[in-house]
């Protein structure tokens, strides 16, 4: 496979699979609104937020420079990944999807993100 179509494959799998995960999801339950909770703590979650997007972000760019591939199932890569986060984590998507959720639950206020119900958090009126 030609990096080019690495790139888009794994730039349509970020955003179907991690964006459905880390983003729609998030949205659908809190709509981005956020709580009352002390400023500061609300603030530490831009730590777990970025840090988790940008190991995300760099999972995918090594699939597609390390692994001519993608990785979703359908476009493999040819080459197994072993460089970076992957020495030393199995899977370096799945800490990274539970960092951006985590920040996103501290930095909007929505324990509903930690512990998701059926139903979207409602608010005592």
């Amino acid at each position: 496979m030609r990096r080019s179509a690495a790139a888009v494959g794994s730039s349509l799998f970020l955003a179907l699979a991690p964006g459905t995960v880390a983003v729609l999801v998030p949205w659908w339950l809190t709509g981005w609104r956020a709580g009352d909770w002390w400023p500061t703590l609300r603030g530490l979650g831009i730590v777990p937020l970025v840090a988790g997007a940008v190991v995300l972000l760099s999972t995918f760019v090594r699939f597609v420079v390390e692994g001519l591939g993608t990785p979703a199932p359908v476009a493999p890569t040819e080459h197994l990944v072993v460089g970076g986060l992957y020495r030393h984590v199995r899977n370096p998507m799945y800490v990274a999807i539970v960092a951006v959720i985590a920040g996103q639950a501290l930095l909007l206020a929505r324990p509903l993100l930690f512990v998701p119900r059926l139903r979207p958090w409602r608010e005592p009126e």
